[in-house]
């Protein structure tokens, strides 16, 4: 192998700052890909905090649904839980949604980017059915 095939370290850690990137936005996706955690979501971004009782106050689910679906989205970072006597009083971790939210952004905007590059360079993507 010649010193012209060994990818430069400059790429290798694009490539690894990339694929992190990627890692990172399918664990968001994840956690956001159920209809209840994004409900829950939605409920949470409508008031300050909630325990997981007010929550189900507002869905039809069950308390034990409505808490294994709060951990998995405390688990992915996108929310917290402040301790209040027993009960644990969920919040949205906003920064976090927001460093989600450009990274899909920036993740979609490099597919566009992608698919012009390929379209210009005579490598027109085309959808077969």
């Amino acid at each position: 192998m010649s010193g012209a095939d060994v990818p430069s370290e400059a790429c290798c850690t694009a490539s690894r700052e990339c694929l992190e990137s990627c890692e990172e936005l399918a664990a968001i996706f994840r956690a956001l890909g159920h209809p209840a955690r994004l409900a829950i979501v939605k409920q949470l971004a409508a008031r300050e905090t909630a325990c997981c009782g007010e929550i189900v106050n507002h869905l039809p689910l069950a308390q034990s649904t409505v808490s294994q679906h709060l951990q998995v989205l405390k688990e992915a970072g996108l929310l917290t839980c402040e301790q209040r006597g027993r009960n644990c009083h969920y919040l949205l971790d906003w920064e976090k949604l927001e460093k989600a939210a450009a990274c899909s952004k920036g993740f979609w905007d490099r597919l566009d980017a992608l698919r012009g590059e390929a379209q210009t360079g005579g490598l027109l993507v085309t959808k077969t059915e």
